[in-house]
C-alpha cells in the first residue's frame, strides 16, 4: 500500500504486518460508508479515501501502542483549554470510555478535512462528521483486536536522542511523514512555490505552526520522545534557528568553532562526519540549532570561498535590515533598541488617536496622518539625540518604511492596530467586519462573513488585535461565521486564534528595522 512509504526504514515491529490488511479493507469501508452521507460536504474521491485510509489506521496504531503523537496533542490542548479535545468535550471533561473512538476520530477528521478541502468550513457538530467517526471507530476496534502492540513507529522514536541530527532524524521523519503532519506539509510546499528541498524541509518542521492548536512538528516531537524537561524546553525552540554568515575559524574532527559575522559571537558546531565540505577562512550562510550545549547545521549551507572585506561590511550593515526578526533572535542590544522604539512609537501613536486602535475611511486619510505621526517621531528622535554624545545609529522612520503602497487606494476601511510588542498591524475592508461583528452572529452578508474570516485567518493580525475588537463588539459572529456553538464551547475564540495564528504563542520581535 502507498502509506508503507511513509514508514520510519529499518524499523518492524510484530503488528505492522497486519496493517496493510486493515487498510486496504478501511477504504472499501469508506468508500462503502460515503453512501450513507446525508450531505456532499464530505464526500471524496476514491484516491483521497484510500489516502484517509492510511492515516486513520496509522492513527489507531499509534493509539493502540501508545505511541505519543495523538497524546502529546491532547495533553498540550489540556493545558491550553482545559479539555484533550477542544470543540468536542467541554472544558474538565474527558472522553467516555465506551466512545472513545468515536470522539478522538470527529476530532482528527475535522483537522484533516480542512488540509483536505482549505476552502470548507466544517462545524464540529456536522451530522455526517459524528456518523464518520462513529462508523470507522467501530471498525478499527474490531480490526485491531487482534493485532499484536508492537509498532516498528514506537521503536524508531525510542531510539536515542544524544547527538542534535538523532533527534533531527526523527523530526524530518514527522514532518513529512507522519499521519499527523503528512497533509500539513504537502500543502505547505504547494503554498510555497511547490518545491521540494531541504530548506523547505527545514522551515518546515522547524517553524510551521499547524491546524493542531496551531502546535508544530518540534512541539509534538518534544513532547513524545522520552527526554528532560530541559531538553524539551530547547527543542521547542528551535523555531529560533540562528540563521547568519559564518566564518569558520577552525575545523577539527568533530567540531567547527565559527564566528557569527552579524553578532561577532563563535559557536562550537558539531559535525562528527568525516570529509568535511568547510575549510578555514570560508564563510557560510545557515543556520544553527542547540542541543546538549553543542550547535549543530539545520537545513541548507550556502558557501562563500572569498568575501572581500568590504562585501562582509556590507551584509553586517543590511542583515538587520532586511532580516530584522531573525537577526533579534541573536542580537539582543539590537533588539532592545527596537523594542525601546516601539514603546515610543506606541506611545505617540495612543496619544495621536486616543487610542491602540485607528480606524481610516480610506488609504489617503491613513497615510496623511502617518505623515503627521512619523514627523513628530522624528522631531523628538532628533531632540533626544542631540542632547547626547553623537551616536552613528539612525531612528527615524518614514511611512513609506512600514505602508504597503497599495493601501493608498483603498476606500472600505482601514484599521490600523498597534501591537505594544511587535508594532502596527493594518487590516483593510474594515467597515465590513465591523458590520459583521455588530450584528451578533444574526443575518450576515457573504462581504462580512468573508471580512470576519479574513480577520482570524490573517497571519498579520495578532489575537491581541481579535481581542480588542471582541471587547468593544463581542464575538458572536465569529462564532456564527464558524459554525461554532459558543455557548456549550465558550472558549472556543481561545481554540481559533492559537489554530489559526499559532506563530504568535512563540516568541516575537518587533517588526521593525534599525539603521
Amino acid at each position: 500500500m502507498k502509506s508503507q512509504g511513509h514508514r520510519p526504514w529499518g524499523y518492524i515491529g510484530a503488528g505492522d504486518r497486519y496493517l496493510p490488511r486493515i487498510e486496504r479493507e478501511l477504504r472499501r469501508f469508506l468508500i462503502k460508508t460515503q453512501n450513507e452521507l446525508r450531505f456532499d460536504t464530505l464526500r471524496l474521491s476514491p484516491k483521497e479515501w484510500a489516502d484517509l485510509a492510511g492515516v486513520l489506521v496509522e492513527f489507531m496504531e499509534d493509539i493502540h501502542n501508545d505511541i505519543g503523537l495523538w497524546r502529546s496533542l491532547e495533553q498540550y490542548q489540556r493545558e491550553f483549554f482545559d479539555t484533550p479535545l477542544p470543540l468536542f468535550l467541554p472544558p474538565q471533561e474527558e472522553p467516555d470510555p465506551q466512545r472513545l473512538n468515536e470522539y478522538r476520530l470527529g476530532y482528527l477528521l475535522w483537522g484533516l478535512y480542512h488540509e483536505l478541502k482549505p476552502d470548507l468550513i466544517l462545524a464540529p457538530t456536522h451530522q455526517d462528521l459524528r456518523h464518520l467517526a462513529a462508523q470507522i471507530g467501530g471498525f478499527l476496534t474490531k480490526q485491531f483486536t487482534k493485532v499484536p502492540r508492537e509498532s516498528g513507529v514506537k521503536q524508531f522514536l525510542a531510539q536515542p536522542n544524544q547527538l542534535g541530527w538523532e533527534v533531527k532524524q526523527k523530526l524530518v521523519w514527522m514532518g513529512q511523514h507522519s499521519y499527523l503532519f503528512r497533509h500539513n506539509f504537502w500543502n505547505y510546499i504547494a503554498d510555497n512555490g511547490g518545491q521540494l528541498d531541504i530548506g523547505a524541509i527545514d522551515d518546515f518542521i522547524c517553524q510551521e505552526t499547524t491546524v493542531w492548536s496551531g502546535l508544530g512538528v518540534i512541539d509534538i516531537l518534544a513532547a513524545t520522545l522520552d527526554i528532560t524537561t530541559e531538553q524539551r524546553a530547547v527543542l521547542r525552540n528551535w523555531y529560533e534557528r540562528h540563521m547568519a554568515y559564518y566564518r569558520i575559524l577552525s575545523s577539527q574532527k568533530s567540531y567547527l568553532e565559527v564566528k557569527n559575522l552579524i553578532n561577532d559571537q563563535t559557536y562550537r558546531v558539531r559535525m562528527d562526519t568525516p570529509g568535511s565540505p568547510f575549510r578555514v577562512g570560508q564563510v557560510v550562510f545557515g543556520s544553527l540549532v542547540l542541543w546538549d550545549g553543542d550547535w549543530y547545521w539545520s537545513g541548507e549551507q550556502q558557501l562563500y570561498k572569498d568575501l572581500p572585506a568590504k562585501t562582509i561590511q556590507e551584509i553586517k550593515q543590511t542583515f538587520a535590515q532586511k532580516m530584522p526578526s531573525i537577526a533579534y533572535r541573536y542580537c539582543q542590544p539590537q533588539a532592545q533598541m527596537a523594542r525601546e522604539t516601539v514603546d515610543l512609537l506606541y506611545q505617540e501613536f495612543v496619544k495621536y488617536h486616543g487610542d491602540e486602535l485607528a480606524v481610516y475611511p480610506d488609504g489617503r486619510a491613513l497615510t496623511a496622518a502617518m505623515q503627521v505621526l512619523y514627523r513628530q517621531h522624528n522631531e523628538t528622535i532628533a531632540g533626544k539625540t542631540a542632547a547626547k554624545t553623537p551616536v552613528k545609529r539612525d531612528l527615524s522612520l518614514s511611512p513609506r518604511d512600514l505602508l504597503p503602497p497599495e493601501l493608498v487606494g483603498q476606500e472600505n476601511g482601514i484599521a490600523v492596530y498597534f501591537n505594544v510588542s511587535e508594532g502596527q498591524e493594518v487590516m483593510i475592508g474594515f467597515n465590513d467586519v465591523v458590520s459583521g461583528l455588530k450584528k451578533q452572529g444574526h443575518d450576515l452578508t457573504e462581504d462580512e462573513a468573508e471580512a470576519i474570516q479574513s480577520l482570524m485567518d490573517s497571519e498579520d493580525v495578532s489575537p491581541n488585535f481579535v481581542r480588542r475588537l471582541v471587547k468593544e463588539y463581542g464575538d458572536e459572529s465569529i462564532a456564527a461565521v464558524f459554525l461554532i456553538d459558543k455557548t456549550i464551547h465558550k472558549t472556543y475564540l481561545d481554540y481559533l486564534l492559537r489554530r489559526y495564528k499559532g506563530h504568535f504563542y512563540r516568541k516575537r520581535y518587533p517588526q521593525i528595522a534599525l539603521v
